[in-house]
Order: C-alpha cells, then sequence, then structure tokens
C-alpha cells in the first residue's frame, strides 16, 4: 500500500453557470480565476479553517468547504481532522461560482490526501452538500464544470446525471464584474414561477441550438442561441449598465452575452485572435463614470477542472 500523504495542495477553478438558455443546467470553467486549497490531516478531529483572500466563515458548520469535506468522510468511515487553507483570488458574490470554488476543491483535495480513488464523477455529490449551504438548493451547473472541467449540461443531481460538451479550442471569453451586490436569494425571488409554454419552446430550441453551435463550432449558431427568456429579462435589471456593456461587446463582434449566474457579472465569447483591449477600455470607462469600480477577466475554456498543483 502506498504510504498517505499529510498535505495536498490543489486548484479549484470559478465557473460561469445558468449559460445563456441553460439555466441551472449549463456551466462552464474559466482559467486563472479560482481557489487555492491546501488540505493537512491532522492528529485529533478538528477542522481549523484558515481563509486569505476573502471573508470566509471559520465555523465548520457554516463553511461550504468543510461542510463537504465531512460528508464526504462520513461516506468513507474517516473520523481524522484536517486543517484547510483555501486562498481566494477572486470574490464570493460575483455570479461565478465562489462557493462551488471551495466545494469541489475541498472534497478533490480530500479524495487526493487520502488516496480514496473515487472519479470526479463520484465526488460531486459530496461537493454538492457544501454548495447546498450557500445557495439553499442543490445545483450543479457550477459544481460539475468546476469538478470536470469544459462544459458540463447537468440532467440531475441526485444522482448526479450530466455530460461535457465539445466546444471550439479558440473560443474565448471575458468576465466583467461591476461591483454591484447582487443577493442570490433575491435574483431567484424576482423570477416567475411559471412560463408560457412559448417561452418553454424558445428556451429549448435555444438550448438545443447552443449545444449544436458550441460542438459543431458553428459561431453564427451559438450567437444567436445564446439567449435565455426566462431569468435573464428579469434579472438584468439588478445589473447596472446592463444593455449598455452588450452593445459595446456586439460592436465588438462578440459571440453572444449574458449573465454569468445570478450575477452582477456578466460574460461574452470571442475568439481567441481578438484583441480587447479597447472593449475593456470602453467598459472600465462606462462603469467609472457612474462611480462603480469594475474587473474584467479575459480567458479561455478550462478544460480540467479541479487539479493538484503540487504533489
Amino acid at each position: 500500500m502506498d504510504t498517505l500523504k499529510d498535505k495536498v495542495t490543489i486548484f479549484a477553478p470559478a465557473s460561469v453557470s445558468n449559460v445563456g438558455p441553460g439555466f441551472d443546467i449549463l456551466g462552464f470553467a474559466l482559467e486563472g480565476m479560482g481557489d487555492t486549497i491546501t488540505l493537512c490531516t491532522r492528529e485529533d478531529s478538528a477542522y481549523i479553517i484558515e481563509a486569505i483572500g476573502a471573508d470566509l466563515p471559520t465555523d465548520p458548520e457554516r463553511n461550504v468547504a468543510t461542510v463537504a469535506i465531512r460528508s464526504f468522510c462520513k461516506e468513507i468511515g474517516y473520523k481524522g481532522g484536517f486543517t484547510i487553507r483555501i486562498e481566494k483570488n477572486f470574490t464570493p458574490g460575483s455570479g461565478l461560482g465562489s462557493s462551488a470554488s471551495s466545494a469541489v476543491g475541498a472534497v478533490f483535495a480530500a479524495n487526493e490526501l487520502l488516496q480514496t480513488g473515487y472519479s470526479k464523477e463520484e465526488l460531486i455529490s459530496y461537493a454538492l452538500d457544501g454548495e447546498e449551504l450557500a445557495s439553499g438548493n442543490r445545483h450543479a451547473d457550477n459544481v460539475a464544470p468546476c469538478m470536470l472541467g469544459g462544459f458540463v449540461a447537468v440532467k440531475s443531481c441526485d444522482p448526479f446525471d450530466g455530460f461535457q460538451v465539445a466546444y471550439p479550442e479558440d473560443l474565448k471569453v471575458l468576465i466583467i464584474f461591476p461591483d454591484i451586490v447582487i443577493k442570490t436569494a433575491e435574483a431567484r425571488s424576482i423570477l416567475p414561477t411559471e412560463v408560457s409554454m412559448s417561452d418553454a419552446i424558445q428556451q429549448a430550441a435555444n438550448m438545443a441550438g447552443l449545444i449544436n453551435g458550441l460542438t459543431t463550432a458553428n459561431y453564427i449558431m451559438v450567437k444567436n442561441s445564446l439567449k435565455d427568456v426566462l431569468a435573464q429579462p428579469y434579472r438584468k435589471k439588478l445589473i447596472q449598465a446592463y444593455d449598455e456593456v452588450e452593445r459595446l461587446c456586439e460592436d465588438s463582434e462578440s459571440i453572444g452575452f449574458n449573465i454569468s449566474g445570478s450575477g452582477p457579472s456578466m460574460f461574452s465569447f470571442f475568439k481567441k485572435e481578438q484583441d480587447l483591449t479597447q472593449l475593456r477600455e470602453s467598459i472600465k470607462e462606462l462603469y467609472s463614470d457612474r462611480g462603480i469600480n469594475c474587473r474584467l477577466h479575459e480567458s479561455v475554456i478550462n478544460g480540467r477542472g479541479a487539479e493538484i498543483v503540487n504533489d
């Protein structure tokens, strides 16, 4: 038997969820943004949390990472404790899957540290236990792409059933994150509880078109299908200058634009070779004129998901 490790460091990427028509269904992972988590075993049964870059709960019952680990350890019968160091390079509440990054990273690290041999797909349900603490419901369109990488479509959460969606290698995304506070509960409360048959049909058609466009590198299809008739018309009202930012992206030959998660972040697809320098400056100026700080992140699609960064 291999000697058990006593420490592991992993990276769990940020992610975009609710991709266009894929409300609670489709998400993708980002490059260069996420959680770096170091997990160490302890001789006692305590869970000690160290947070860097964000004000996170240090109570193991209130932190998504330790809730996820405890769920996993209960399943495998491990009763030891951990010290977990969570280093965030993006802000919770951004609409970029902060809680999913912590929950996924923690469970993935525990699996590696304890050498339990679970597949990434098998780990998703335990990460969802942590995500549920943060969001109040079990939705995997951040957790699944964070864990698996790439684009992931989710059919169900319990048990997890989903699949990775092929995408063009020359696709990139611009993340626009204005310093606006949007509570997920508020973003959900403004949505209608019932939708018309025509809207349901249009949403399903857009989802089919988006999957087809991604898998065949049909950028016209992607752009025409990256439309949400169920949530975006309501949620965009919570994001200042949403329409103006969308127009700026369209003027720069965007391949579709929409809200990331419940906001306030937005995303826009482009081809890798497109120079976005002027667009970035225009968006920053737009928000600066309104007295709002805005962060921008340009990224290719992260096809790896959660991974070890040192051994």
